[in-house]
């Protein structure tokens, strides 16, 4: 029986596309089947991966029915196993706010998968439209990665209770693995300060390991692989390697 969690934080830029992969990719180095679904128009995960054709996508499970199995596939940068996303999902909220259970879409669609992975991550976009919430419904856990800056301080506040509404209103089990502070700039005197009252105000759901700016990280995507490939001596590759090491372990 395979574990589902989603990366989700409605303000984009703050490093969850990028964290979604290396979780996944770290995951699958340590013994582990994993899944990575994308579930934004943009495609970032897939195209970081070395996609560079999206369809067919998640759009085709969600809208037409298609067998999830039937659109998976082993993308260029990586072993993990991939559905990506596509521009068709633009208009999701659109297109699935008329259908019965539309909040359950997604876990529905997932049935087939249950006993095929260990491990399935679902990267959303940056919003809590209709997708992030069927994400939110289908997952045993979630993950928000936030940047270290003042705003992100209330915003996360905001976040968790709408999570929190989520689950309360819907009935799903989803819970909080952790918090990843994430493209933290050390050179800014904020930085530290920003996570010290992260870690007081939300405790140990905060990872030990924070994940640094890295050129490094960049540049992997835009070869299409994950760190671990491009420069697996750099600090990025640590960095993640140590957070995935803590993500196991909080599923353990």
């Amino acid at each position: 029986m395979s574990v589902t969690v989603s990366l989700i934080n409605n303000k984009g830029g703050v490093g969850k596309t990028t964290t979604a992969i290396h979780l996944a990719d770290g995951s699958q180095r340590e013994d582990n089947d994993v899944l990575l679904i994308d579930l934004d128009a943009q495609g970032s995960a897939s195209l970081a991966l070395g996609c560079d054709s999206m369809e067919p996508s998640i759009g085709a499970v969600l809208y037409d029915d298609v067998d999830p199995r039937e659109v998976i596939r082993t993308p260029p940068g990586s072993e993990i196993d991939l559905i990506t996303g596509a521009s068709s999902l633009k208009n999701a909220d659109i297109r699935l706010s008329q259908e019965y259970g539309r909040e359950q879409l997604l876990t529905d669609a997932l049935d087939p998968l249950e006993d095929q992975y260990d491990m399935i991550l679902l990267d959303c976009p940056p919003s809590l439209s209709l997708l992030p919430v069927n994400a939110i419904v289908a997952s045993d856990y979630f993950v928000v990665p936030v940047e270290p800056e003042y705003l992100a301080l209330e915003g996360i506040g905001s976040l968790l209770d709408t999570t929190r509404e989520i689950r309360e209103g819907i009935g799903t089990a989803a819970e909080l693995l952790g918090i990843v502070v994430a493209q933290a700039d050390f050179r800014a005197n904020s930085t530290g300060q920003i996570i010290e009252i992260l870690r007081e105000e939300h405790g140990e759901a905060v990872f030990d390991t924070v994940i640094r700016g890295n050129v490094r990280v960049s540049e992997a995507a835009s070869y299409g692989v994950p760190v671990y490939e491009h420069a697996p001596s750099s600090t990025g590759a640590k960095a993640y390697s140590d957070l995935t090491e803590e993500f196991l372990h909080r599923l353990q």
